[in-house]
């Protein structure tokens, strides 16, 4: 199976929207108080996919 460039740009261009938008509403929940910063870094770290233990 072949990808070309153009292939590659849609697909980082989306992944990259869809971690906009998930910190973006992570930062809102943040602001209103809805998590702790523990809470916030800790689901931050999920969005870009690094797991704490």
């Amino acid at each position: 199976m072949f990808v070309e460039g153009s292939d590659l740009h849609r697909i980082n261009t989306t992944r990259s929207a869809k971690v906009q938008t998930s910190l973006v509403s992570l930062w809102n929940k943040y602001e209103s108080k809805e998590c702790t910063t523990s809470e916030f870094l800790a689901k931050v770290g999920q969005v870009y996919g690094i797991v704490l233990a």
